[in-house]
């Protein structure tokens, strides 16, 4: 079958649709990446064919770094309101690019054009999610509003969900629904995922999705884009590691902090005063360059597959895909979320005991991080819990899992 993966993320995001790709292809599919021409080299890395949209992820998402410390439903009004002129030509990009296909798929970022480009094609849309989304349940609080009062019970954390789900498909039904009549020339709402499988790419041992909520659910596990076995890392990167512990990661991915210098001068404290050596990845603009010394090591960035499970303990913003990167690595967590689903993430693995309570970026204190390095390195049955975790999530295979759903499609279309 002929499927075309719609992505349009940080790099973080794409990734794991990078593992589902490499998966349906090496199953016999005839796979395309519908992204932008900035994330080609990791596509051609993967053995991946792209089909390229106009745009650079990483100047878009930098463009909104004013966004990363604002309410996850701010979030998402003030990105509809940036990203809502773009839509009609975005919709005419991924049409192009999608030509030929014979079955679309992709996130909350694909689905705001593939939805309509899949019913255009006359293909299906399975939609394949990186967060519990359209899935209320009580079991635990929606992915845009973790933090719902104990007391609000069983019925707030159900009703936690709905306005999730609504704060995350509102804003951009406006220009979603403009680009269908004006560049498709279609009426009506969305059809081609209706009766399809939700495919979610986390692992049921971090939240586990009920049927009642989402009938047409499944959680696959992660989709995880290891690196390649021919990788090595710097000599000198291999030399801190090796050179003492506790070694703690700090890094913030794609989000860019508004004074990155002020943040680097808090976490290189909080290291300090924990007594613990750090590597700290730049990332997006999250860290600022500075210069290594005994005890810091700065880099951009470090495959996570690699690092996480060579350290005592990582810091980072609570990114679906990062989060589940660290507790497969088997050590604790402390999440530091700035924003949409990030405080989510933190929740959960301090629910599972695998971290300590998130740190709101907001609220971010040299003392504070201090703290929560002291516990995560030093608690022993977090680190137990950690290990556990970790166990459960390696010994699961997600891709194949939804490999397995993609060809249950295939065989009806």
């Amino acid at each position: 079958m002929k499927i075309a993966i719609i992505t349009r993320d940080t790099r973080g995001g794409v990734q794991p649709y990078v593992a589902l790709g490499v998966g349906l292809q090496a199953a016999g599919h005839d796979v395309r990446m519908v992204a932008t021409a900035d994330f080609a080299p990791m596509f051609e890395q993967a053995g991946l064919t792209l089909s390229p949209v106009p745009g650079d992820s990483r100047e878009e998402m930098t463009s909104v770094a004013s966004m990363t410390e604002v309410s996850p439903i701010a979030n998402m009004r003030r990105a509809a309101a940036m990203t809502g002129s773009r839509t009609k030509q975005w919709t005419k990009d991924t049409l192009a690019a999608s030509e030929g296909a014979e079955l679309l798929t992709g996130g909350i970022g694909g689905m705001l054009m593939g939805l309509s480009v899949a019913e255009k094609l006359g293909v299906p849309f399975v939609p394949t999610h990186l967060q519990p989304v359209d899935a209320p349940t009580s079991r635990y609080p929606g992915v845009l509003l973790p933090n719902v009062p104990a007391w609000m019970g069983g019925a707030g954390r159900i009703a936690s969900h709905r306005l999730s789900n609504l704060a995350l498909w509102k804003p951009f039904e406006r220009p979603m629904m403009a680009a269908r009549r004006e560049v498709l020339g279609l009426s009506g709402r969305p059809t081609a995922a209706l009766g399809q499988p939700v495919l979610y790419g986390f692992s049921r041992h971090v939240v586990d999705l009920p049927p009642e909520a989402n009938p047409l659910g499944q959680v696959t596990g992660y989709w995880f884009a290891d690196t390649p076995s021919d990788w090595s890392p710097p000599t000198d990167l291999s030399g801190f590691l090796a050179a003492g512990s506790p070694v703690v990661s700090i890094g913030f991915g794609s989000m860019a902090a508004a004074d990155a210098a002020s943040l680097t001068s808090v976490v290189r404290r909080a290291a300090r005063a924990a007594g613990v050596r750090a590597v700290l990845l730049t990332g997006w603009g999250g860290l600022e360059g500075a210069a290594s010394d005994d005890d810091v090591f700065v880099t951009e960035s470090v495959p996570h597959d690699w690092l996480f499970s060579r350290v005592d303990a990582t810091v980072h913003h609570g990114g679906a895909g990062t989060t589940g990167a660290a507790l497969r690595a088997g050590r604790p967590t402390v999440v530091v979320p700035f924003t949409v689903d990030q405080p989510f993430w933190g929740g959960r693995a301090h629910a599972l005991g695998a971290g300590p309570m998130p740190i709101p970026r907001k609220r971010l204190t040299a003392d504070g991080l201090a703290a929560a390095l002291r516990q995560a390195v030093g608690d022993s049955r977090m680190r137990a819990r950690a290990d556990e975790i970790g166990r459960l999530i390696r010994a699961e295979d997600g891709v194949a899992r939804a490999v397995e759903a993609f060809g249950r499609v295939a065989s009806r279309v």
